[in-house]
This record gives structure tokens, C-alpha cells and sequence, in this order.
């Protein structure tokens, strides 16, 4: 069989600090692709790459940053309108608030997808060829690759993740995401990060429901647990960007009002992560917090640093509070250590955070509550049940290196599949786009984790 090739889809890596999950998986999917070629979005002229294995092609960033003329950008919009189905989009946009706002969206998404597909020519033509476009985010590119397989009558299986930002759409201005119908119509299959994420595909699109998945993401085993504090501050940590949707400012209130409830306590918050409200952030808590609190500002850490951070500083609780989640890695990344959490509930947060590893705590929580569930990791003997539940869920269902293997696995037979059809025995293999509909679903690359 010929050598499985595999193009990644991301947002920015390996350029910029985010994703940086992705290294994670890129090291289970290596044992399975004989090549892995990664391909940035968003890419800057200007941004500094991580060390990778893999060679990446800029082509597509390169088209978005280089001159764009006015009758480029017209051509790609009106072949785009010819070509991709954005009937329901319109539909949708015409009957709902945003009219603007969400043109303008459907018209970029076109043009994103129209570049794409010229990309994927492109590289066709230079006889680079691939078994499996795996988009790392829910993108709007997809449908340009969709349209690049249909006209050149290749076999390439396209699939993608979908976390949170890239797949809700009540979390978007206008309450719309270009081109999702016939992103979804068209893919072969999409692998949720969380049940939650599933269950919210398989409700808008019924019709679909086959094709979702949930595919867990996963952090590696830190060596060591966290070993709490045995007495002194009550250690508080947390780790996001520092961005509004963080609601950072709750935590600086939470433990102002902890400490005002308890006069005999202390606190200790480790804050890990920057953002453009780092400095706002900083000052709140200077003017906020008294003499019994300190705090502390680590800036952005690697997720080697933090695994390192979490292996020699002694914290109690971590704490989330966000107003919206995909699933937080965050959280994972504390309970591979055996850090209890407090979490709003939100997003796939309640898959991580129960009764027994932490306490899950309304999504508009006030002050005193998110201090009350603080409150409880006071007592470091009764939290020390906590300490092994959250090491024991991790296990169960966030080890990086079973969630990646069996993520691997299932994308190698997606390459198993284009390779069937392409060889016209797709058919005798049962899997693929060219067999039977009766049995295309019992394809194994479409059954992962589907019980939740």
C-alpha cells in the first residue's frame, strides 16, 4: 500500500503559544502517518515557530497575507457563490437579527473556502498528494477542501475536531457561523472534544448524527502529584488567558469575600497565563486584596513548565470561572495531578468537575458562592478524597496518551479507507466513500468514543 500521508489544519501552530495541545497529539498520529504535513491558518510573516518534526507548508497563509486586488477577492466571491452551497445561510440570515454583521460572514467564509480549495489545486499540480485532511478547528476552509475533492474526483477523507469558540454558534456575534451547513453536509466525519459538543452537533442537525463523535482531548502524566498544603494559605491556583471571558476579577472577589467570611484564613493565588487584561488584572488585585492574601502572577508557561510548577509548589484548588467553555484543559492538566477543582458550569465543564473531585458551581455564580466552594478545600484532611477522585477521572478519561492512541488509530483507518477507494475495492472493504451506505458507518474510524 502507498505511504499514508496526512495534512493537519490548524489554527496557528506551530506559530504563536496556542494549541499547544497540539504536540500531544501529533506525537500518537507520527506512529500512524507515514508523513504529517502541517498547515497554519493564520499564520503572521511576522510570528516565531516552535521546534516540530513535521514540515509545514505555508501556502495558504502565504495567499491570505500576500497583495490581495479588488478583482481576486470578486473572482473567489462569485466562483465561491457558484460552487458552494450557502442557500441555507442565506435563509438563515435573511430571517434572523445581524443581517449585516452576518453577511459580511458568509461572504468571508466563502472566500476563506475558495482560497483553500485554490491551495489544495495548487499542491495537486506539484503531484503532492494526501490521504486525510484532518482540520484541527471547526473552519470555514472545509468547504473549500470538500470542493477540491469533488471536482478533482480524488478519494482524500476529510475530517475535522470541534471545540468550543469554533463550534457554537450562540457564542458568535450574530449567533451564525459561515458555511456550517455545508461544512456539515459535506465532511465525512467530525470528532467533538467533549459530549457535550456532540450532543449540540447531533441537535441542529438530526439528519447528520452519524457523523459525530466524541474524541476526548488529553494531557500527559505529570510524574508526580501535586502535593497539596498541609497547613499555612489555602493555596488557590488557576490557569487561562487573561481575557474577559476568563472573568478573572470573580477570583479576586471571591477570595477578598473568603477572607472577610474567615478571619483566621490565608491565601495564597497562583494565577499561570497572560492576556490583555494581565496588567488590569494585576492592579485589581493589589487595590482588592489585603495583607492575608498574596498573589502571584507566573505570566505564560509551557505545558512542560506547568507540569513542573504542579510537581514542586503544593496547591489545594483550582479554579474556573468562565462564562463559556469548550472543555478546559486547564482542568484536566490540574486533575492529572490531583488538584481539586471548582468550575462554573459551562460548556463540557461538568464532564471533568463532580461531586467527587471538585464542586461544580452554577454558571452565574456570585461572589459568596464561588467563595463558599473556595472554602471548602480549607480543610486539607477532608480534601484529600478530592485529591485522588480527580487523579482517578483523569485516568478514566483524560490520559493523553490513551486518548491520542485510540485517536490515531482511528484516523490511520480514515487513510485505510481514501486508500480502498482509491484502489476501487472500497467496496469489498466495506469502508470508505465507496461503499454501500448500508455499511459505511460501521467504518471503525467512526466509532470512537461514541459511548460517553
Amino acid at each position: 500500500m502507498a505511504p499514508r500521508t496526512m495534512m493537519v489544519v490548524t489554527s496557528l501552530y506551530p506559530y504563536g503559544q496556542g494549541e499547544a495541545f497540539v504536540a500531544a497529539e501529533l506525537e500518537s498520529l507520527a506512529c500512524r502517518f507515514d508523513r504529517i504535513e502541517l498547515v497554519p491558518i493564520f499564520h503572521d510573516p511576522d510570528d516565531v515557530a516552535r521546534a516540530v518534526a513535521q514540515p509545514v507548508d505555508l501556502g495558504y497563509s502565504e495567499q491570505r497575507w500576500g497583495v490581495l486586488r479588488p478583482w481576486h477577492v470578486a473572482g473567489a466571491l462569485l466562483s465561491g457563490l457558484v460552487r458552494y452551497r450557502w442557500g441555507a445561510d442565506l435563509g438563515f440570515i435573511l430571517r434572523h437579527r445581524s443581517k449585516l454583521a452576518n453577511l459580511k460572514e458568509l461572504v468571508r467564509a466563502i472566500y476563506r473556502a475558495r482560497l483553500f480549495e485554490r491551495f489544495l489545486a495548487s499542491r495537486a499540480r506539484r503531484g503532492e498528494r494526501v490521504d486525510v485532511i484532518y482540520f484541527y478547528w471547526l473552519l470555514p476552509e472545509i468547504v473549500g477542501a470538500l470542493q477540491y475533492r469533488a471536482s478533482s474526483g480524488g478519494d482524500v477523507r476529510i475530517v475535522s475536531r470541534a471545540h468550543g469558540g469554533d463550534l457554537y454558534e450562540d457564542r458568535k456575534p450574530g449567533r451564525y457561523a459561515g458555511l456550517r451547513h455545508a461544512i456539515l453536509a459535506g465532511i465525512d466525519d467530525v470528532y467533538c472534544v467533549s459530549g457535550h459538543g456532540r450532543r449540540y452537533l447531533a441537535d441542529g442537525f438530526p439528519e447528520l448524527a452519524a457523523k459525530f463523535h466524541v474524541a476526548r482531548l488529553g494531557v500527559h502524566d505529570p510524574g508526580r502529584l501535586n502535593r497539596g498544603s498541609s497547613g499555612g494559605p489555602l493555596e488557590i491556583v488557576s490557569c487561562s488567558f487573561v481575557v474577559p471571558g476568563k472573568r478573572l476579577h470573580l477570583v479576586v472577589d471571591a477570595i477578598a469575600c473568603l477572607l472577610a467570611a474567615d478571619p483566621a484564613l490565608a491565601v495564597r493565588w497562583t494565577h499561570v497565563g497572560d492576556g490583555p487584561l494581565f496588567d488590569d488584572l494585576r492592579a485589581y488585585a493589589r487595590a482588592r486584596l489585603g495583607a492575608r492574601a498574596q498573589a502571584v502572577f507566573k505570566g505564560y508557561l509551557t505545558p512542560a513548565e506547568l507540569r513542573t510548577l504542579y510537581r514542586e509548589e503544593p496547591f489545594d484548588v483550582i479554579v474556573n470561572v468562565s462564562d463559556n467553555e469548550g472543555i478546559p484543559v486547564s482542568l484536566m492538566e490540574a486533575s492529572a495531578a490531583g488538584i481539586p477543582m471548582v468550575a462554573t458550569d459551562v460548556g463540557a465543564s461538568a464532564e471533568i468537575v463532580n461531586t467527587s473531585n471538585g464542586v461544580l458551581i452554577p454558571a452565574d455564580a456570585d461572589v459568596p458562592t464561588i467563595a463558599a466552594a473556595l472554602h471548602r478545600f480549607a480543610d486539607r484532611r477532608a480534601a484529600r478524597a478530592w485529591r485522588h477522585a480527580a487523579r482517578a477521572w483523569w485516568e478514566v478519561r483524560y490520559d493523553a496518551a490513551v486518548n491520542y492512541a485510540l485517536f490515531g488509530r482511528a484516523l490511520a483507518e480514515c487513510a485505510h479507507a481514501a486508500a480502498c477507494a482509491e484502489a476501487s475495492d472500497a467496496a469489498a472493504c466495506g469502508i470508505g466513500p465507496g461503499a454501500p451506505a448500508s455499511t459505511r458507518r460501521a467504518d471503525p474510524c467512526t466509532r470512537l468514543h461514541d459511548g460517553e
